[in-house]
């Protein structure tokens, strides 16, 4: 049988993790001596990967011909974009890697939020200081499979239903209802969190096996910490930051956006806290490279930050997304600001974990290519 070769679909172009964690599938896949492309998405733009990730050994195949043992690798967010190549390769063949399960157009997955069926909160023997109900759910309607509800989805995704939106709307809802059918085939499913595990299991009823991804931090120069500064995601938590700000009011808010690299890594560094206010569709990385460079985290935990496994920050630092989440966060920040000896050390065993990913990663790496080798 002829070896194994592998087409990674991705969104050429983007600079975001997504992308980048598909640069370092292909790199580690070809470390292994197996062929291995990134397979430019249909309708996104780019040729060529972000000059940031030039440092992956990632060459990118301008098709993906037959064969018998070409394997399909796409991620949960449009499967649409790899029509052709879905039609002529057989499920066992492709793996469905949910890296964003909330960025999937299926409406199931795009409105899911994890609880206590899901995965656990607390710890082990830790019992949690709210109750499910007091959880603001990200979609109170019911969710059904019907066209109408459908073409609802389609139309909040791409803001409206207006005269001029009909034909976007249009396009979208073809492309949830064909994600809906790809979903249903006999093909492999992997995640990059335990939040995306569960929600394959529970929500799909698939098993899935786990290959996170792991921050590669580059070494900065010594830049000291800067009393009150507290960073955050610019691109997710600027709609909430307002609620915490007027609770801390002495505290400096800067915003990760429209900075390189090295700018997020050196602003990283710098801070006191690394507020994450966004709602994580997996194992996001900003926490991780915060904890890479001793920044600790306090996060409203949301979507996979809800789940433990996922970000073992320490109980005391993932809030919970009640009504009155603000009010629960500020005094944890606050005390962070007057002193922040006690959460660094409650930290330091996250920051291990953090430091254990690539060797994580690695054994799945080898536990996956292993599987296809052995078919």
């Amino acid at each position: 049988m002829p070896a194994p070769v592998f087409y990674v679909a991705c969104p050429i172009g983007d600079r975001t993790a997504g992308p980048e964690a598909l640069a370092l599938m292909v790199d580690s896949i070809r470390k292994r001596g197996i062929e291995a492309y990134l397979l430019p998405m249909r309708n996104f733009r780019g040729k060529s990967m972000h000059p940031e990730y030039a440092r992956f050994d990632a060459p990118i195949a301008g098709s993906m011909p037959r064969g018998e043992n070409n394997h399909l690798v796409l991620t949960e967010v449009s499967p649409i974009e790899s029509y052709s190549e879905l039609q002529r390769t057989p499920d066992q063949n492709i793996w469905m890697f949910w890296l964003s399960v909330n960025n999937s157009p299926i409406p199931r997955a795009r409105l899911f939020t994890a609880g206590q069926g899901d995965c656990s909160f607390m710890p082990a023997g830790v019992d949690q200081s709210f109750v499910e109900s007091d959880l603001w759910p990200y979609d109170d309607k019911p969710l059904g499979q019907s066209v109408n509800r459908i073409y609802a989805e389609a139309a909040r995704r791409k803001g409206g239903h207006g005269v001029h939106s009909v034909k976007s709307v249009a396009i979208e809802a073809l492309s949830i209802a064909y994600a809906e059918r790809v979903v249903k085939r006999n093909i492999n499913f992997a995640t990059q969190s335990y939040y995306g595990q569960s929600f394959i299991k529970n929500q799909l009823g698939r098993n899935s096996f786990l290959l996170t991804d792991y921050p590669n931090t580059p070494q900065i120069r010594d830049l000291p910490k800067q009393k009150n500064l507290i960073v955050y995601n610019g691109a997710k938590g600027t709609w909430k930051i307002g609620d915490i700000k007027t609770l801390v009011p002495k505290a400096e808010f800067v915003p990760i956006e429209g900075m390189s690299f090295i700018q997020v890594c050196e602003l990283l560094s710098q801070a006191t806290l690394y507020l994450e206010l966004g709602h994580m569709p997996g194992r996001d990385r900003l926490p991780r490279e915060a904890a890479m460079y001793g920044t600790p985290t306090v996060m409203l935990a949301r979507g996979a930050g809800y789940c433990w496994v996922d970000f073992p920050i320490g109980t005391t630092y993932r809030i919970p997304y009640t009504v009155n989440w603000a009010q629960n966060m500020a005094p944890v920040v606050q005390g962070v600001l007057n002193d922040s000896t006690q959460i660094v050390l409650d930290q330091a065993s996250f920051r291990e974990w953090v430091a254990g990913e690539s060797q994580r990663y690695e054994t799945s790496m080898d536990a996956w290519m292993t599987s296809v080798l052995d078919r």
